[in-house]
């Protein structure tokens, strides 16, 4: 029975450990005005389709649980889903691999780009470790992103952590970064 106690004990303490693991960053947009922003859909690539690329983690499961995971954090804020003229397009990329990818400083802005004009001393590049996640919110009638948040540490023993409360976790932590609600403005636009 204390063998029993002290494994039990073990693995609670490493599954608190596992959960410590996670860690998430956000940038947004300087000087961007959220209380625009009240509806969202969803970006092409976020469909339940496989991803093109080689760092990224081709799981149509794993995918719709992200997916249900922001949908969540988004309708919890107060913004409606809508296919036609949404505010904002939210977009995911699950990274299987470590990637080193292009970015910009100051701006929050990441591979999946922007139209902006950026001078060569604002690119820089961003380490993204393998079980990581990153979500953009893009602005639909500028083209930038102007809110990214990013969790990695979604590793077990077997490679990328597929269980929905790791990813509803991880989900959740992205967007306690996020502190911004459609619901909290009024609704003139």
């Amino acid at each position: 029975m204390k063998k029993l106690i002290i494994a039990t004990a073990f693995a609670l303490v490493a599954g608190l450990t596992q959960a410590q693991n996670i860690t998430v960053d956000a940038d947004k947009k300087l000087n961007t005005d959220f209380s625009k922003y009240k509806t969202y859909a969803w970006a092409s690539q976020v469909d339940s389709k496989l991803d093109e690329g080689f760092y990224f983690l081709n799981d149509l499961v794993l995918k719709d649980r992200i997916r249900n995971a922001v949908k969540f954090a988004m309708d919890g804020r107060g913004y409606t889903y809508t296919r036609t003229s949404p505010d904002l397009l939210v977009n995911f990329r699950v990274f299987e691999k470590p990637v080193t990818i292009r970015g910009y400083t100051g701006y929050g802005t990441t591979y999946f780009g922007t139209k902006e004009v950026r001078e060569p001393e604002d690119v820089t590049t961003f380490e993204v470790k393998a079980g990581s996640v990153v979500v953009n919110l893009v602005d639909t009638k500028t083209g930038q992103v102007v809110w990214r948040g990013l969790a990695s540490g979604l590793t077990n023993a077997n490679g990328f952590d597929r269980s929905d409360n790791k990813i509803k976790e991880a989900v959740n932590l992205i967007f306690e970064k996020y502190p911004y609600r459609a619901d909290q403005y009024s609704s003139s636009r």
